[in-house]
């Protein structure tokens, strides 16, 4: 099976090397977007054995990137492809064999892992809000299909999209790395406020403010690992009405808006 990862990366000097001692062991290839990095992440990338392809892109513009990036990624012919970002790292247990037994599933074509934000290199956030965050597997690894696109959005392009079948909930864990420095997290919401207005609130929580530090463990199968997967599940079983209930009203508001928008045509 032939594992290709895409990275979309700007300035990622603080995570970059770390990155790529972790993918190196996990994928075949590494296709790369540079969206104009100054500070040495693009050489650092480029002299890598495993990225054989770094594009270029200026502006601010997450949806354009990357469909740009899976059209170049698709012309190496994967079988399975994996978008993270470069401030997000597996856990070290996990290696290739990890993967390729995932792989061999003849039914799954969706794999999703949970992601953990942590506030220093040892310890991860640890409030209801964020483990609730953390419950909902929000990285997946897709194998490879004519129907995958992202969404054509400036700002929160999420997932991968139009991958058909079935997909399956991993407890392998992703380390999100990029809350580590308020410095890089005031880049972020200058480059966010500069597109948009209306997301100040969502900036406010990027700064994990008053949260509990947990100790993060490596062994995946210690007892406190195992038991921590364990509530996460529970978490996300929980939250289902919530989801369900969210969902309805959303179809409901976008139906309205569909039957307001056909009347007033009509009317025209």
């Amino acid at each position: 099976m032939k594992f290709i990862a895409m990275l979309r990366v700007k300035d990622g000097a603080l995570f970059v090397e770390e990155w790529l001692s972790c993918f190196e062991k996990l994928v075949d290839e590494i296709v790369v977007l540079d969206n104009g990095s100054t500070d040495g992440t693009y050489e650092k990338l480029s002299a890598h054995p495993k990225v054989v392809e770094i594009i270029k892109t200026e502006g601010y513009n997450e949806g354009r990137d990357k469909n740009l990036l899976y059209e170049r990624l698709r012309l190496r012919k994967p079988d399975w492809c994996i978008w993270v970002d470069v401030d997000e790292i597996f856990e070290p247990q996990l290696t290739r064999a990890h993967f390729d037994k995932l792989m061999s599933s003849k039914t799954i074509t969706k794999y999703a892992f949970r992601r953990f934000h942590f506030i220093d290199r040892e310890h991860f956030a640890g409030s209801w809000f964020r483990l609730n965050y953390s419950a909902g597997h929000d990285r997946i690894m897709w194998r490879e299909s004519p129907t995958g696109y992202f969404e054509n959005r400036v700002l929160d392009s999420p997932n991968v999209k139009g991958i058909k079948g079935i997909k399956y909930n991993t407890n392998f864990r992703l380390k999100h790395l990029g809350y580590i420095s308020k410095e890089l997290v005031d880049k972020k919401a200058a480059i966010y406020r500069a597109i948009t207005t209306d997301i100040e609130p969502t900036l406010q929580e990027m700064y994990m403010k008053n949260e509990r530090k947990i100790k993060w463990i490596d062994e995946r199968d210690s007892l406190k690992v195992i038991l921590l997967n364990y509530l996460l599940s529970c978490i996300r079983l929980a939250s289902i009405p919530t989801r369900a209930i969210r969902k309805i009203k959303k179809v409901i508001s976008n139906n309205k808006e569909s039957s307001s928008k056909h009347q007033t045509a009509g009317v025209a």
